[in-house]
């Protein structure tokens, strides 16, 4: 695996957020990476995986609750 494989979730394009959440290290959000949503993954802005894909962060209503309530919105 190359380093460019692995980033933080605030980084990646599959992180989904509250629409008036700030990202940051302790902002909780739903992974919404194609193979990872049956798993409902809520994962925190310093979370990491090797399914990374930088760019903007998706925004829902939902996205950070327990467990999260939001569809993926992309």
């Amino acid at each position: 695996m190359s380093k460019g494989d692995w980033g933080e979730c605030k980084d990646c394009k599959w992180w989904q957020i509250d629409p008036d959440a700030t990202i940051e290290n302790s902002t909780l959000g739903l992974c919404i990476e194609e193979k990872l949503q049956p798993f409902l993954l809520r994962v925190s802005g310093n979370s990491g995986c090797n399914r990374f894909k930088p760019g903007k962060v998706a925004r829902a209503e939902g996205s950070g609750t327990a467990p999260p309530t939001a569809k993926p919105t992309r």
